[in-house]
């Protein structure tokens, strides 16, 4: 199988990590032949000299920088996407999904598109990746369907993938914004008496735009987030990783999203936009 990494970050990185046994190619910004990948786990230390796309026919490109991006990274690459069979966007947040089918509607691409729900953590640490938590990869055609396609290394089928995101996308709407305004680890959201108030808060806002939206949940709201942030207590939010770097983060594709939801809806949600509004000032 041939897989192309468009965004060689930590979870692109950790992608061609999985898929080692298969041939890879990598999508840089800049004119470099190469890209060296490095990748520690378990005191080991991975890496792979992924050679530059020059056009061969993918079986996947798996699409990883961050969802504002996606638009901009794809187009650098257009005259060759005609080579590529499934398209994966292995991201946070919502929204970009029908700005990247419209996009391919746009240009007559024939690519499938696949979206993509990852519970793995890695983080950058200088020169390589860190392979912080191993989770799974539930990977579905968007917005939904059934495909028996040969998926790539640890990744599981999901065919209601749309709402495997919105319940991501409802977690992510309660740590990231309040690990990246107190600027804390995950696990300080329970820890911290007045945050893990601003959680429970923060939580009830969000459950009930769900439940106007008619998008359902598993679990109560709070139950998955709290259990969310003890999983992963030690670990650094996307959002506060972004804030720290001082790059942009993720949030218009998370606060941003359902806040637009909510306005087409007249419902208001005035700690979502107050946070929104401090971390993504315009």
């Amino acid at each position: 199988m041939k897989i192309g990494i468009l965004g060689l970050g930590s979870l692109g990185t950790l992608m061609a990590y999985h898929n080692r046994a298969h041939t890879l190619f990598a999508l840089p910004k800049d004119g470099r032949a190469t890209h060296q990948a490095h990748l520690s786990h378990q005191g080991q230390l991975w890496q792979n000299l992924l050679p530059r796309w020059q056009g061969e026919s993918l079986d996947w490109l798996i699409l990883s920088v961050k969802a504002v991006a996606s638009i901009e990274a794809l187009t650098a690459w257009l005259n060759h996407l005609p080579k590529v069979q499934n398209l994966l966007l292995l991201q946070n947040g919502m929204g970009q999904q029908e700005q990247v089918a419209a996009f391919l509607k746009q240009h007559q691409l024939p690519c499938t598109l696949w979206a993509a729900m990852c519970t793995e953590g890695a983080f950058n640490a200088g020169e390589y990746v860190v392979y912080a938590g191993e989770g799974k990869t539930w990977v579905g055609l968007w917005p939904k369907g059934l495909s028996d396609c040969t998926l790539p290394a640890q990744c599981q089928t999901e065919p209601l993938i749309e709402q495997a995101l919105r319940k991501k996308l409802a977690i992510n709407a309660v740590i990231n914004p309040l690990t990246g305004y107190y600027r804390c680890k995950n696990g300080e959201l329970l820890s911290q008496p007045h945050y893990h108030q601003a959680l429970k808060e923060l939580s009830q806002e969000i459950a009930e735009l769900y439940r106007l939206l008619g998008w359902t949940l598993d679990k109560p709201l709070i139950e998955l987030i709290e259990q969310v942030a003890r999983d992963t207590a030690v670990n650094t939010s996307s959002t506060l990783q972004d804030i720290l770097a001082k790059r942009p983060t993720e949030l218009p594709y998370i606060c941003g999203y359902l806040l637009k939801q909510a306005q087409a809806l007249h419902q208001p949600l005035p700690i979502t936009s107050r946070l929104y509004q401090a971390l993504n000032p315009v």
